[in-house]
């Protein structure tokens, strides 16, 4: 289905119990599919019923909002006073906005008005577990500051966040903060670590001492705010056309000297492939397990990245080839740009989830929005909770901890 045939509303969630972001998807036979964004729940429903009961919760939410407002402005009339002029303006479009997402749900189904709707009972299919944990990938909320990522994270059924140095340095957050705010959350943290103008591998000294030093930075600020994984680029040649076997010994000597400051913080080394772009070191299957098995150490593995498969190869095989995969990076890709929203690529998204297997590490939903708000955050976790539905269900139902 493709993704112009989904629509995101607000409904009460039974399983959450509160009101949350839904996607629909209008199918054939006039019935549509409803799951729930942060948890995953997934029920088939007749269409034209579903818009009659949204509505109504529409039409109550609108006739209860004079009371919420009086409520607000009596517990919080400084934050009413200011919000209450911008609201004024904006709701009239909002609540438009809505009753147009209705139609546009009604026209994608084919539903055609019929005096007695036909009344079925939804068929719902329980969200479904799995091994792994699900991160957001922190610069998706790039508007805003590190501890509001963690809360509307945890809002919108994340197990956790992925991190990033860099933003930490230039936010100027306190590490221990991040620890606890995470840990109140119940949050899982890893962290990626520098890798803007950075190049461990470099043939210059200068530059190869200060990239190593920003990475060691990385291993402690991981220690710092309790993440116990870090992914980092394994650099790239200076001369270009360099033949990859120049730095390979700089190479395995650095990732050597920072697995070993990992052990002692207590924290895994991820190393990514990268895109087939001029001049990585690090791109096929092939070439990270023999960088993994070069390094030889217990605390470094592989991080995946589904958007960096090069264009062409079976997004399948390829994960089956990696090993060990301690890490997964998850965005759409189609064959010029990388880390779009999920189902807006070419990527067999479904396929290389089910290549997954067993493995029980986390993984991070990743891309980038130009907009300050949290729409593709809220997206992509949606559409993972309807691929990951497609992966079970084409398993036979298998569930978590068992090889699909």
């Amino acid at each position: 289905m493709g993704v112009a045939e989904r629509y995101e509303v607000q409904l009460q969630c039974a399983r959450c119990g509160r009101l949350t972001w839904h996607l629909v998807a209008p199918q054939a036979g006039g019935q549509s599919r409803i799951t729930c964004v942060v948890c995953g729940r997934g029920t088939v429903v007749d269409t034209l019923q579903f818009v009659e009961e949204y509505v109504g919760s529409l039409v109550r939410r609108v006739v209860a909002k004079p009371l919420e407002l009086g409520g607000e402005a009596l517990h919080y009339p400084g934050r009413f006073l200011t919000t209450f002029p911008g609201r004024v303006v904006t709701k009239p479009f909002r609540v438009a906005a809505e009753l147009r997402t209705t139609l546009d749900i009604l026209r994608g189904a084919g539903v055609r008005r019929r005096s007695t709707p036909l009344r079925v009972g939804p068929r719902e299919s329980p969200p479904a577990r799995r091994a792994f944990r699900l991160l957001l990938s922190a610069p998706v909320l790039w508007a805003q500051e590190t501890l509001d990522v963690l809360r509307r994270a945890k809002e919108l059924g994340y197990d956790g966040v992925e991190l990033w140095a860099f933003s930490l340095r230039r936010e100027g957050v306190d590490p221990s903060a991040v620890r606890r705010t995470a840990h109140e959350l119940g949050l899982v943290l890893t962290l990626h670590a520098f890798s803007w103008d950075l190049n461990p591998a470099s043939r210059l000294e200068a530059i190869r001492q200060a990239s190593v030093r920003e990475l060691h930075e990385s291993l402690e600020l991981a220690s710092q705010v309790g993440a116990g994984v870090v992914a980092l680029h394994p650099g790239h040649v200076t001369v270009p056309h360099d033949e990859g076997a120049v730095y390979w010994n700089t190479l395995v000597g650095v990732l050597q000297e920072l697995a070993d400051h990992a052990m002692q913080l207590g924290v895994q080394l991820a190393i990514e492939h990268m895109e087939p772009r001029q001049g990585e070191l690090v791109v096929y299957p092939e070439q990270a397990n023999a960088l993994v098995r070069a390094v030889g150490r217990s605390n470094v593995g592989i991080t995946l990245d589904v958007a960096h498969i090069p264009w062409g190869e079976n997004e399948a095989a390829f994960v089956r080839s990696l090993d060990p995969v301690v890490h997964v990076h998850f965005s759409d890709a189609d064959e010029a740009r990388l880390h779009l929203p999920l189902g807006q690529g070419r990527r067999d998204l479904v396929s290389a989830l089910r290549a997954l297997g067993d493995y029980s590490g986390c993984v991070v939903l990743e891309g980038f929005s130009m907009s300050p708000g949290e729409e593709l955050a809220r997206w992509n976790k949606g559409r993972f909770e309807e691929l990951w539905q497609e992966v079970v269900a084409g398993a036979g139902g298998c569930a978590e901890g068992r090889p699909l």
